[in-house]
């Protein structure tokens, strides 16, 4: 027995010099929107005419950081160049970081990564021993330049050419504020009526569905796709996609499909009923798109009917990939839920995919991700009973749905809305400040926690069986 205790004595200590204080991101977000709001509350921040209060400052601060996309005024017509420079910084540096927490975490931890990851990195930002946090930040970073960049010269090529005659400064802010608005799957626009503006253009809203998937996939997946060369014969040389990139963009895939036909299945005779059939599959995949948490719309979700809303909340709840600007409980978790019950179902030991098994630590976290996204979103709805109960958001066509939507969408960060946000009191926006904060940083935290070691047990107890179901 003096053996055992000497043996695991050491490893405690040592393990505990190796964790990072995993309030290092909700710190950090917390002090980032403290400073955002107060530059919003600044008078040279608004147009002449218009002011908000320190809630709606708050709120905005915290949307904006927390790449939501949900809005209590009109930004366009609220907020000058200054103001609106202030949420696109906020923007880029909440995509940012939560673009890289999740590795730089793991990292700055000690904890190891899956072998799929370290070869990865081993080809981007050198060997796993002598990779940094700063390496990882660095190559997010020129990830995140050449997508924004690349998006900015196509919208303003694109708005350039339906309006020749605009301001071209002011096409480009425009277009370098929805570029990275899209990318980091904020869904803040500075147009006063959102994308609706180009509704007719397909090409705009082909570019900015294309940011916000690029920027809901990954890090690690668009490192690995950028180092996989499919066209070369020799399987040494070409490469391999690893499971967490094959299993993000199978999801990314399905789940754009799936909401695209849903969305034109139950809309076509009614928000969608005075389009021509092309505007129609392009309104509904793009919906489809903006519901895996970016939040432009180009038709009023307030008049989309129950189903459609149904499974908008669907997809706003699953969100994206691990690791991406996405919020929600992530494509992965989900798809890593129904694999194991698939293998409950097939009573089976071990959850298997793609001839490779995945560890029971998987099947954990996934479950407690799913659980904290739940509890997080009754939480949610409860609390906006309490306080809309007899007030106008509560009033609107959808009734206590819309409510739910809203709930859902800000805790998937996401930023679409059934019209509800602007009707909110003070309580209800102290409650979707509270799920957006969480929605954003609750999962990534709770999955880099839960990833850590095990802690030994000393004791093993007898075990007894249960009775389930």
């Amino acid at each position: 027995m003096s053996h055992a205790n000497d043996h695991v004595a050491p490893l405690i200590p040592s393990q505990r010099r190796k964790e990072v204080d995993l309030h290092l991101v909700p710190k950090g977000f917390a002090a980032l929107i403290l400073i955002g709001a107060l530059l919003l509350l600044l008078p040279w921040s608004h147009r002449p005419g218009h002011s908000i209060g320190w809630v709606d400052a708050l709120f905005l601060a915290t949307s904006a950081t927390c790449v939501t996309g949900l809005t209590t005024v009109n930004v366009a017509e609220t907020f000058n160049a200054f103001g609106q420079a202030v949420l696109l910084l906020l923007i880029q540096a909440g995509g940012l970081g939560i673009f890289t927490a999740n590795i730089s975490l793991v990292l700055l931890s000690g904890n190891r990564l899956s072998l799929s990851d370290e070869q990865t990195i081993h080809a981007t930002v050198g060997r796993l021993k002598h990779t940094r946090p700063l390496d990882v930040f660095i190559y997010a970073c020129v990830f995140v330049l050449i997508f924004e960049l690349a998006g900015a010269v196509a919208l303003f090529m694109l708005v350039s050419q339906a309006e020749p005659a605009a301001n071209p400064w002011a096409t480009l802010w425009e277009s370098f504020f929805h570029s990275v608005s899209a990318f980091c799957n904020a869904g803040i626009s500075i147009y006063p009526a959102g994308m609706v503006r180009w509704r007719t253009y397909p090409g705009v809203l082909a570019v900015i569905s294309a940011l916000v998937i690029a920027g809901g996939i990954g890090l690690m997946t668009l490192i690995n796709l950028r180092y996989y060369y499919f066209w070369r014969r020799d399987p040494r040389r070409r490469g391999r996609l690893t499971m967490q990139t094959r299993l993000s963009v199978l999801s990314a895939a399905v789940f754009l499909l799936l909401g695209g036909i849903t969305a034109w299945v139950f809309e076509s005779n009614n928000t969608l009923k005075s389009a021509t059939l092309g505007e129609q599959i392009t309104w509904s995949f793009f919906h489809s798109a903006m519901s895996r948490t970016a939040g432009f719309n180009v038709v009023d979700v307030g008049q989309m009917n129950p189903p459609t809303l149904l499974a908008t909340l669907g997809l706003m709840f699953i969100g994206g990939a691990p690791g991406s600007m996405a919020g929600g409980i992530k494509t992965v978790t989900f798809v890593v839920l129904l694999l194991t019950a698939w293998t409950a179902l097939r009573r089976r030991d071990e959850v298997q995919f793609w001839r490779r098994r995945l560890p029971a630590k998987a099947s954990f976290v996934a479950t407690m991700v799913a659980l904290l996204g739940i509890a997080c979103v009754v939480t949610g709805v409860a609390l906006l009973m309490v306080f809309e109960n007899g007030q106008p958001a509560s009033q609107v066509p959808q009734g206590w749905l819309a409510l739910v939507f809203e709930a859902v969408s800000a805790f998937g960060t996401v930023g679409l809305s059934a019209g509800v946000t602007p009707l909110l009191t003070g309580g209800g926006k102290a409650v979707i400040i509270g799920m957006m904060f969480t929605g954003r940083i609750a999962p990534l935290v709770l999955a880099v926690y839960l990833a850590r070691p095990a802690n030994p047990q000393l004791v093993r107890h007898p075990r007894e069986e249960l009775v389930l179901g």
